[in-house]
């Protein structure tokens, strides 16, 4: 059992009530319970949520998504469009 999952189950939350109140997909808090990565940003708004809701943070871990950065991002060469005489 992942450890996040174990900490939704010792405080009595469904992943759909921590999905709504964090403002993220229910698929996103599915996820993270079964310890596949989710974006930073959702990781934040999800630790936020149970911090309100069950007044301890939770400081176990979240796998997180590698950021890319643009430059390292493969890019496709542009082909030139041929001019077409309409007239």
């Amino acid at each position: 059992m992942h450890p996040f999952e174990a900490y939704l189950k010792e405080h009595n939350l469904e992943a759909l009530t921590v999905s709504i109140k964090a403002g993220v997909r229910y698929m996103t808090v599915y996820n993270a319970t079964k310890g596949i990565p989710i974006t930073l940003e959702h990781a934040q708004q999800i630790r936020q949520a149970l911090y309100r809701m069950t007044g301890a943070p939770y400081i176990g871990i979240l796998a997180l998504i590698e950021p890319k950065l643009i430059e390292e991002t493969p890019t496709i060469p542009i082909k030139k469009i041929r001019r077409y005489n309409l007239i």
